[in-house]
């Protein structure tokens, strides 16, 4: 095998293992072993490492020195503090959306989001929840705001993950966005703002609680 090939396959691996994770296949603080992930997806260990080495770098798995990587855990401390980030962002992005910017990516990203079924993996319904947040934050037209929204998507996707049980069909999480969407075209900055609180405040506190259900996350 080449470089380049295993290169190919440890990017495979990754991807895999990355889709488990934000559909919710793995608890938080599950073991993710080498070994394991070798046996199960038949891939030599050296390349299982590699694979699972670039999820910890990208803020989806940790590993203490000496140990086994671990999906990662949020404390309620966490999640609050991602929140107000997110509000800090995504808000700013809403009132120069209502400014008047262009809303056709994210009428397109909604789009896109029409088009997950109830009966496919809540992965792919994380992947168009963030696809339309992250067209809002573009669409503000600003590199800097965009760019701390990146540095927050990792943690997002992984808290998505564990907000599955909040929604019966992904139907639900989709019309959320519908109603989001039309407070933008609709062009009114305190309703809109007023929808976008309410929408992210139910997500804070519905994983605030999941936390706290979790003893060895609540800290």
């Amino acid at each position: 095998m080449t470089i380049n090939e295993a290169v190919t396959v440890a990017d495979a691996v990754r991807s895999h293992l990355e889709r488990s994770l934000l559909a919710g296949d793995y608890a938080a603080g599950a073991q993710i072993k080498d070994s394991h992930v070798a046996e199960k997806l038949g891939v030599a260990r050296p390349t299982a490492r590699v694979a699972v080495q670039a999820l910890i770098a990208d803020g989806f798995l940790e590993r203490e020195t000496g140990r086994s990587a671990k999906v990662r855990r949020f404390s309620v401390q966490d999640v609050a503090d991602i929140f107000r980030v997110r509000r800090l962002i995504e808000f700013e992005a809403v009132r120069s959306v209502c400014r008047g910017a262009n809303t056709e990516p994210i009428r397109e990203s909604v789009a896109r989001f029409s088009e997950v079924r109830d009966d496919q993996d809540w992965e792919t319904a994380v992947q168009a929840d963030m696809g339309f947040h992250a067209a809002v934050v573009a669409a503000a037209d600003s590199p800097r705001l965009s760019g701390l929204f990146q540095t927050i998507s990792t943690e997002i996707r992984l808290l998505m993950a564990l907000l599955r049980p909040r929604y019966l069909q992904v139907s639900m999480l989709h019309d959320e966005h519908i109603v989001l969407l039309n407070s933008l075209i609709a062009g009114v900055p305190d309703q809109a703002l007023q929808l976008w609180a309410a929408h992210l405040d139910d997500a804070e506190t519905f994983l605030g609680n999941s936390v706290l259900e979790d003893p060895e996350q609540a800290h």
